[in-house]
């Protein structure tokens, strides 16, 4: 079946896909606030005129964009936007986050002046979780789509009941329904959303080029037929296919899989096929004062990945913007043109993981597997580096939590930068899986983060210290000092100062707490819950639930930790010690009196 996806269940997806045919399609609700309606006739004219007669194709962020654009839209038709803001995204998978398709919707929501409630059916992970890849044109040319999703649903909308619950229920009338409004190959919303409303008659592909692939390499037609076929005839030609295959091999279908993708998706050619062959004069990293290999270490909240996110943009771009949103924009765009890869270590993580493994894949009989080698995070940014001009580089996240030993293995030697590709002791290793050559090439460089309260520095293998530069973020107090709460007169860099200067004494200075944890703060309730959730927690950690240790760290009294002494057992008088009740104060009253931060200060 189509709607069989090997990674996924999408089942949820699925049922609200339904939910939104009958209860907006066919009729005229809501899929994000039931009861209301919303997919009226009224509505979709009004966001013709204006968002479809009134586009910005000038430069500019599209949500700020189509904020301006719908300034002069009723609040019914700012909600209608954030659910077809939803359904573009219903489909993205690995190219949009399910926490940022959930920020979206809420914001575009939100400009209708109301707020969606916090739990809603449609914007669970299980439902977000997505289909398959769209592409970075589909995220660049979401105002196209739109414009189409719009007029499309208009003229649904002005259709009889009875006709548009016949569009709607029939797969073959909905997607030649479509092509009356799709104007060439580029509207990838005419693949999309018959697959979505009808996962049994169509593959998830949102790319009319991957359908005529996919027939021309199974041998359904030939390229000349492939291009004379209409959108209709070219999902009728890829069903009558899966059927075959299906009923060839007896197992399910998906064409993105295993052997079935090999067949018709060819591997795209490279510049050099070995290290050997690679010109290493074309691939020289443009000068920049850091280090190829670099670790940020310190203790939890003092900004560690927000640094190594920062330094990357300057080892790529030669400099990172000043302001922090600018920052992370130019960070996501360099990791969508995969000149930065980030992965995050585990005890568990392995060689076959990080280098390269053998994986399991289906043979295209269907009858049994075949093991092959496939590259990991490290082996692909290598090559990728290797054939594209430009620094990249490599984050791992918690570099400190595997055997690094066991997860570089051999490899550990390339990092030095004497070993690089081109350089004066260039050394090249064969693989053990792929038996193919590899070098590491001057214009991949590896940073590092690493949390000290986890493991000591002194406790990492030598020979990784040998080959990269620490650099140390301690807790940073200067920049709380500015930072004044609106309802109180507490001093944050006080607070921190004193809960840190307790932990020093007793564990060490590896055991402090960071800075960043304390950022943003506007309000005593945005500390308490801060210390409720962040801090307290991760004393308890620190001092393996000894609750009364975590009392004298915050100050010895009641005001975060309420003590009470438990009655001794019958029978064990004389014997037994005095033993406490622990209640966070928090967890009963919602806040923290402000009395208890006066005894962390010491100044009760």
């Amino acid at each position: 079946m189509a709607r069989y996806n090997p990674s996924a269940d999408l089942s949820p997806l699925y049922e609200t896909m339904d939910r939104l045919r009958t209860d907006c399609l066919i009729n005229d609700g809501s899929l994000l606030s039931p009861g209301r309606s919303l997919w009226t006739a009224d509505n979709f004219a009004g966001l013709q005129r204006t968002y479809v007669q009134n586009l910005d194709a000038g430069e500019g962020n599209f949500f700020e964009k189509l904020k301006a654009q719908l300034s002069d839209s009723t609040s019914d038709g700012r909600c209608l936007m954030a659910e077809l803001i939803w359904l573009l995204y219903a489909f993205q998978r690995s190219d949009v986050a399910p926490s940022t398709k959930d920020q979206k919707v809420r914001e575009v929501w939100s400009w209708s002046g109301g707020e969606l409630q916090p739990e809603v059916a449609a914007l669970t992970d299980p439902v977000l979780q997505g289909v398959g890849r769209a592409g970075q044109g589909y995220n660049n040319n979401k105002w196209r789509e739109l414009v189409l999703l719009i007029t499309a649903m208009q003229d649904l909308k002005a259709k009889p009941e009875n006709e548009r619950r016949h569009l709607v229920s029939d797969g073959e009338a909905f997607a030649s329904w479509m092509d009356v409004h799709v104007e060439g190959d580029n509207r990838q919303l005419r693949h999309i959303l018959p697959f979505l409303f009808f996962p049994d008659d169509y593959e998830r592909i949102s790319a009319a080029s991957n359908k005529r692939d996919i027939l021309v390499g199974f041998g359904a037609a030939s390229p000349a037929e492939v291009r004379s076929m209409s959108f209709v005839e070219l999902d009728a030609a890829l069903v009558t296919l899966r059927k075959e295959l299906e009923a060839k091999h007896g197992s399910r279908v998906d064409f993105y899989e295993g052997d079935f993708r090999t067949v018709w998706q060819k591997p795209k050619k490279k510049k050099q096929t070995s290290a050997q062959e690679m010109n290493e004069d074309e691939i020289v990293p443009p000068w920049n004062n850091h280090e190829l290999n670099t670790i940020f270490y310190g203790p939890p909240g003092t900004g560690k990945t927000f640094s190594t996110a920062r330094r990357a943009v300057e080892i790529c771009l030669g400099q990172a913007p000043e302001d922090p949103i600018a920052m992370r924009q130019a960070y996501n765009q360099l990791v969508k043109d995969e000149r930065i890869g980030f992965v995050t270590f585990h005890q568990s993580y392995t060689y076959e993981d990080f280098v390269e493994g053998l994986r399991p894949r289906p043979m295209a009989s269907g009858a049994g597997f075949t093991l092959e080698p496939e590259a990991g995070i490290f082996k692909i940014m290598a090559e990728r580096a290797s054939e594209q001009q430009g620094n990249h580089v490599l984050i791992i996240d918690e570099i400190n939590r595997a055997n690094i030993s066991k997860v570089l293995g051999e490899l550990i030697t390339l990092l030095e930068s004497d070993k690089r590709m081109g350089a004066s002791a260039a050394t090249t290793v064969t693989l053990p899986y792929s038996k193919s050559a590899f070098c590491l090439p001057r214009n991949l460089y590896i940073l590092g983060t690493m949390n000290t309260a986890d493991r000591s520095i002194s406790l990492l293998d030598t020979a990784l210290r040998r080959r990269f530069v620490f650099e140390e973020l301690p807790p940073d107090i200067s920049i709380l000092v500015d930072i004044e709460l609106d309802d109180s007169a507490l001093d944050l860099a006080a607070v921190l100062t004193s809960i840190n200067q307790r932990l020093i004494y007793f564990l060490g200075e590896d055991a402090q707490i960071g800075h960043a944890w304390f950022m943003g703060m506007k309000t005593k309730a945005d500390l308490d819950r801060i210390m409720a959730f962040k801090v307290i927690p991760l004393l308890r950690e620190y001092f393996h639930d000894d609750l009364e240790r975590v009392r004298v760290v915050l100050g010895g009294g009641d005001g975060f930790l309420s003590r009470s002494q438990l009655p001794v057992p019958n029978g064990a008088e004389g014997y037994a010690e005095d033993r406490y009740r622990y209640s966070d104060i928090y967890r009963e009253e919602g806040a923290y009196p402000e009395e208890a931060y006066i005894t962390l200060l010491g100044q009760s």
